[in-house]
C-alpha cells in the first residue's frame, strides 16, 4: 500500500467537492479535431467510458490521426462505432450528477485533469456542442498545477512531468494512452500528490 496515494483518497473522498479524475484521447485541440474518448473515475472507483464519433471526417489534426490510429482510436472505427457526441455527453453529465448524489456532496463538481487547460476545453466544447449544460462549471482542477506546489526551486512547468515526480507519489503501471486507464493512473498520482503535501495525520 502507498501511504502517500492512500492518504490523499482519504482527503478527496472527505471533500464536499466531488473530484473527478478524467483522461481524454483526442484528435486535435479544442475547436480543431474531435473528442474521441473519455475515461473518467470518482474517488470510490467508479468508472464512465465512452468512444465517440469524430464530429468532423476531415477536421483532425495528421500528427493526432496517426497517433491515435497507433493506440486503438481508429478515426475509421469511430466513425463506425463511436456514440455520437452529443448522446455521449448526456450519458456524461448523468454519471457525474449520480456521483454526486450517491455520494451526498453539496459542494460543486471538479474535473480533474493531468493537464485540464487540454482535457476541459476539449470537454467543455462538446457540452456546448450538444446543447448540455456541463456538471463541471468553468474550470478544471490541475493535476500538474497541484505537483508545482512540490518545487522549492527549479519552478517549472517541465519539471512536472510524470517522469519528474517524486516515486513515493507514483503508482506501479504507466500511462497507456486509453482514456479509462490513464484516467485511473492520473487518479493515484493526484491521490499521491495531495496526501505528499498533507503531511502526516494528526491526532
Amino acid at each position: 500500500m502507498n501511504y502517500f496515494i492512500e492518504r490523499g483518497r482519504e482527503v478527496v473522498q472527505s471533500a464536499p467537492e466531488l473530484f473527478i479524475d478524467i483522461d481524454i484521447e483526442a484528435d486535435g485541440v479544442a475547436g480543431q479535431g474531435s473528442l474521441l474518448s473519455i475515461g473518467a473515475v470518482d474517488p470510490w472507483g467508479e468508472s464512465f467510458y465512452r468512444e465517440l464519433k469524430p464530429v468532423d471526417e476531415h477536421g483532425f489534426l495528421a500528427d493526432y490521426r496517426e497517433f491515435n490510429d497507433t493506440h486503438g482510436m481508429e478515426h475509421d472505427r469511430l466513425l463506425r462505432e463511436g456514440a455520437t457526441p452529443a448522446e455521449a455527453m448526456a450519458d456524461f453529465a448523468k454519471w457525474a450528477k449520480e456521483r454526486r448524489a450517491v455520494h451526498e456532496k453539496v459542494g460543486s463538481i471538479a474535473l480533474v485533469g493531468f493537464n485540464a487547460s487540454y482535457d476541459f476545453p476539449m470537454v467543455n466544447l462538446e457540452f456546448v456542442r450538444a446543447g448540455i449544460d456541463s456538471p463541471f462549471g468553468h474550470a478544471g482542477y490541475c493535476v500538474k498545477s497541484l505537483a508545482m506546489g512540490l518545487r522549492r526551486d527549479n519552478y517549472s512547468w517541465k519539471q512536472t512531468g510524470k517522469g519528474r515526480l517524486p516515486a513515493e507519489v507514483l503508482p506501479e503501471g504507466d500511462f497507456t494512452h486509453h482514456a479509462l486507464e490513464d484516467a485511473q493512473y492520473q487518479q493515484a498520482i493526484h491521490y499521491g500528490l495531495v496526501g505528499l503535501l498533507q503531511g502526516p495525520r494528526l491526532g
